[in-house]
């Protein structure tokens, strides 16, 4: 009701998909995407890891003493949640989109969207107390969002990543060079350790 009149729906939706489009163009590469999002995506992990560290080690421990260690595991839960809320821009989460390397939702999220990281222990049936893996999943607005970069057994992108592999993403090494094919002289930029470097 705020635009002019001249503009119909169809204009309006057409510039919207082009923004969404560009977005997701400019963060598609990884050196981009962990330039504006590493830190972010980085933390994330970090809690994830952390969270399932502290599970396994009170999931498997014995004591003699077990109302003690019941405390401790209840401070180590106020200090390490187990449910973390962030709120950001939709370009904030875009940008998470992107850097986490999930496919691209059929529309630009809207006014409240959520995206819900979860942390899934896979335990063995005979001894449930023992982690085999811990593995992640990811769905904008109940909608699971595949990986782009991990394939499952069919050769189908998966709906779960394991959490050390996703660890590994974030952190590994990746270069940008000028033109698609180029040599190594034409390297722009190159991300190493947390850092975007300019050659």
């Amino acid at each position: 009701e705020l635009l002019p009149s001249a503009l119909s729906k169809e204009d309006v939706q057409a510039v919207s998909d082009h923004v969404a489009w560009r977005w997701f163009e400019n963060l598609r590469h990884p050196v981009l995407a962990k330039s504006a999002m590493w830190k972010f995506a980085s933390r994330l992990v970090e809690n994830m890891q952390r969270k399932a560290e502290e599970h396994d080690r009170h999931v498997g421990a014995e004591s003699d003493n077990m109302e003690m260690m019941v405390e401790e595991y209840e401070q180590e839960c106020i200090e390490e949640p187990w449910l973390c809320i962030y709120s950001a821009h939709d370009s904030t989460l875009i940008g998470l989109l992107c850097v986490l390397q999930l496919e691209q939702p059929a529309e630009w999220p809207e006014y409240g969207s959520a995206l819900k990281v979860e942390l899934i222990r896979e335990e063995d049936g005979d001894r449930p107390t023992k982690a085999l893996q811990h593995w992640v999943r990811f769905s904008l607005n109940g909608q699971v969002l595949r990986s782009t970069w991990l394939v499952d057994d069919n050769n189908e992108p998966a709906t779960m990543v394991p959490l050390d592999r996703l660890a590994d993403m974030i952190q590994s090494e990746h270069e940008l060079f000028e033109e698609e094919g180029a040599n190594d002289s034409g390297l722009k930029f190159s991300w190493k350790d947390g850092l975007l470097k300019e050659h």
